[in-house]
């Protein structure tokens, strides 16, 4: 007989009361998490600044107006100078304070106070680099109006310290590493001047390197550079036989350096060839990406006096680049060689004597002491200054020399200051110039227009009169005939004004022609600067005047010039050495991806990334196993394998002796199938959908952002993107394929009216998180488009306005 199974019925009261305990449970937990959420919402929001109504400030002189634009940017009208820099330094202060603080504290070498040991190494180079030294004799150059400036501006931007740490509204940052920072200073902003002049030298990497190639290839380095080396040369390689450096401490002493990928791109149109009959202007620097952007957008108007408008430099007050109605100007990095690497020789028995002119002379030593959070005593870091610099290395050890000191021309006092102002209330081009000759550090390229219909370039800066040297190797500081001859008089400068042709070009490229009469250093290639000169004379030649929407195109342009130079020669040899070496089916997909390309770098881009994998290995096959560490200088392949390309058997290295010979065809085809597996490898083996975009992405970080879960919070986005730092465009990329720097200031200025300027910075105007102005640009910035820097803000929508009274 079959039993029946006993069902156990779980009654529905029960089932209904299990229900409700369930969601009463993620009901709390919800409104915890949103709790939570509201709760640091509201706690870091509480920082953020008031931007409408009144308030009282006892420093003023007279009732200052601060008006801010739908994104965030101040326009600041005042009737007195002081009062002015005063708001100018409360407002910035407001927004980028903790990027202020940070950036005083890298350049002064003082991380390591509120981070820790972590940034221990940092603080030793910049404290014995010495740039804090170095600001107290420009504080002193200071004209009475400059010395009114700065310490107005300080005062504004400790105001508004004293207020926001008494109320408990500082920033978050300063929350979290728990430090309260000191007062803001004129050397203080005058050390942040200096650090951006610094991030845009660092030719002392490439001399470090260019050492250790000579180290390597012995007598025959000089034909790799053939219009470098050979003046430096035959020392130097004697002397590198026996040198005590190991490469190791070559690459340490290189990373300090500034990146490589700074640049810039800025053009001036002349009225003849403008629809509006008056001049244009367009500048993009190209810098290293973060929240916040290197950039500060401001507007300052001192009624009777000038009305300024564009950016500076967090920690710098006035307009660095932009228009007041009269002029508009914009910069790139000048691309000169403002430093040198001394050898030095030290005595064995007293190790602070060294060698100058066959007699001992004593350095000059200092002990810097470096406060590290949570370290009871300071570090002592001992300085040792030569006549040629401080040195950065060295090595204790029996040898012609122990020792590398670096000589920089920033380290000089300008008149920087002095000359902003003046910058701000030049009239005509020729006011703008006499502004801008106190400038001794960052090396620029100025082209600037006014509205008279002048247009004008010049390079600005403190450059030596090198002997025997073209400053692209080391050089030995015990011999006088190194030393520099002083410095290049401003009116010798390269400068242009006016040209027949009708416009003005810089993107980085060579300022001056073969028969300057100083050497001035080495110059990127001018791939960006090919391909904006051929946009402009196309539209010159076609009759067609500009307009300021062509000036934003071409800051968009994405076609690259060195593939299409170069990606002819590498397609052709990977042909002929086909047919010992058969392609697979993928890689003749690949191969006719690039054989049909056009050069164009969208984001879609098969081709694209192909070409950049492909490139970025030949430096490894070129040169690493010939010298024995890993050499991509753009520069020399690009002469590398053009020389190559004409050589009639295709050998790589032809001018150097057998024994270093290459195919070319060989180097081609291997590198071509690494770059296509490694394409494989990192999106799958369909062509058709392979992109550039997948690959070249971009993430905008904050220095906070770098630890989860901040990185959540504090940082912005991932958006691929078209273009590489080959291109107008400019994007410039790790080996990941992160993109870390390019143009993140945009701006286009017609002189015929002053509303007819645009610009755009990314990701927004403010450092503060959850401020409306934190990342309100990025959108529009990744789609290329330029916002009205609006001149006249009173009346104008969503325009916040805030009175101060004394």
């Amino acid at each position: 007989m079959r039993g029946t199974a006993s069902v156990k019925v779980r009654h529905p009261l029960m089932k209904r009361r299990w229900v409700r305990v369930v969601l009463w449970i993620f009901g709390i937990l919800v409104f915890l998490l949103v709790s939570a959420l509201v709760g640091g919402y509201w706690f870091i929001s509480r920082s953020h600044p008031v931007l409408e109504g009144t308030g009282t400030m006892p420093q003023l002189q007279q009732e200052v107006t601060v008006l801010r634009d739908e994104r965030g940017v101040a326009q600041i009208n005042a009737g007195t100078l002081e009062d002015l820099f005063f708001i100018q330094g409360y407002v910035m202060a407001q927004d980028r304070l903790f990027q202020m603080d940070m950036t005083r504290r890298l350049a002064g070498g003082r991380l390591s106070e509120v981070i820790g040991e972590d940034t221990l190494e940092v603080d030793r180079f910049y404290r014995t680099f010495g740039m804090h030294r170095a600001t107290a004799a420009v504080v002193e150059k200071f004209d009475a109006e400059a010395s009114i400036m700065v310490e107005s501006y300080a005062a504004g931007v400790n105001a508004y310290i004293e207020e926001a740490f008494a109320a408990g509204r500082q920033p978050v940052e300063f929350r979290i590493l728990g430090y309260d920072p000191d007062p803001w200073t004129a050397e203080d902003s005058v050390i942040v001047a200096k650090y951006m002049g610094y991030t845009l030298s660092g030719d002392h990497r490439n001399e470090l390197m260019n050492y250790r190639v000579a180290r390597a290839l012995g007598e025959h380095a000089q034909l790799i550079f053939p219009d470098y080396m050979i003046a430096d040369f035959p020392l130097i390689y004697e002397l590198s036989e026996v040198s005590p450096f190991s490469d190791e401490e070559l690459e340490e002493l290189a990373a300090f350096a500034p990146a490589e990928f700074q640049g810039s791109n800025n053009w001036a149109i002349s009225g003849e060839h403008a629809e509006s009959g008056f001049p244009l202007v367009a500048n993009d620097p190209h810098l290293a990406f973060g929240i916040p952007n290197v950039w500060y957008q401001t507007h300052l108007n001192l009624e009777g006096d000038f009305n300024s408008i564009g950016v500076t430099v967090p920690g710098v007050p006035g307009v660095v680049l932009g228009h007041n109605g009269y002029m508009a100007w914009g910069v790139t990095a000048m691309s000169v060689d403002q430093e040198d690497l001394y050898l030095e020789q030290f005595n064995p028995e007293n190790p602070q004597l060294y060698l100058f002119d066959g007699k001992w002379e004593e350095a000059t030593v200092i002990e810097e002491e470096i406060y590290v959070d949570g370290v009871e005593e300071p570090y002592i870091e001992v300085v040792e200054i030569t006549r040629n610099g401080p040195i950065i290395n060295k090595v204790i050890d029996e040898g012609p020399y122990q020792a590398i000191s670096l000589r920089w021309t920033g380290l000089e006092p300008g008149e920087e200051f002095n000359g902003i102002l003046k910058l701000s209330r030049s009239t005509n081009m020729e006011e703008f110039i006499e502004g801008m000759e106190g400038f001794v550090t960052p090396a620029l390229s100025w082209v600037f227009a006014d509205r008279e219909g002048n247009i004008g370039y010049r390079g600005q800066a403190l450059l030596p009169v090198r002997q025997n040297s073209t400053g692209v190797l080391p050089v030995p500081g015990w011999d006088p005939a190194y030393q520099w001859d002083g410095f290049i008089p401003g009116d010798e400068l390269p400068q242009i004004y006016n040209p027949e042709r009708g416009y003005i070009m810089t993107a980085n490229n060579r300022p001056a022609g073969e028969d300057y009469p100083y050497e001035i250093g080495k110059f990127f290639f001018p791939y960006r600067a090919e391909r904006l000169d051929e946009l402009i004379q196309g539209q010159i030649a076609s009759g067609d005047a500009f307009t300021l929407e062509q000036m934003k195109e071409m800051q968009l342009d994405i076609l690259n010039t060195q593939a299409r130079a170069l990606a002819p020669v590498l397609t052709d040899a990977v042909v002929r050495a086909a047919d010992e070496q058969p392609l697979s089916a993928i890689e003749q997909d690949a191969l006719n991806l690039l054989q049909g390309w056009d050069y164009v770098e969208d984001a879609a881009s098969a081709e694209t990334l192909v070409w950049h994998q492909w490139y970025n290995l030949l430096g490894s096959a070129l040169f690493e196993e010939m010298l024995g560490f890993p050499w991509n200088n753009f520069l020399v392949i690009h002469h590398v394998l053009v020389e190559a390309d004409q050589d009639p058997g295709n050998v790589l290295f032809a001018f150097l002796p057998q024994g270093y010979h290459l195919s070319l065809d060989e180097v081609a085809r291997q590198t071509f199938a690494e770059a296509i597996e490694e394409v494989i490898a990192i999106q799958g083996n369909n062509p058709d959908r392979w992109e550039w975009g997948k690959w070249h992405r971009l993430t905008v970080r904050h220095p906070i952002g770098s630890v989860w879960p901040l990185n959540y919070l504090f940082n912005v986005g991932e958006w691929g993107l078209g273009g590489s730092g080959n291109t107008p465009k400019a994007l410039f990329a790790d080996e990941t394929g992160q993109i870390l720097g390019g143009g993140g200031w945009r701006f286009v200025s017609d002189l015929s009216s002053v509303e007819e300027s645009y610009d755009i910075i990314m990701p927004g105007q403010s450092g503060q998180v959850f401020s409306p102005h934190y990342k309100d640009q990025i959108e529009g910035w990744v789609q290329g488009e330029l916002y009205p820097m609006i001149y006249e803000k009173e009346g104008s929508q969503n325009v916040k306005r805030k009175v101060f009274t004394p």
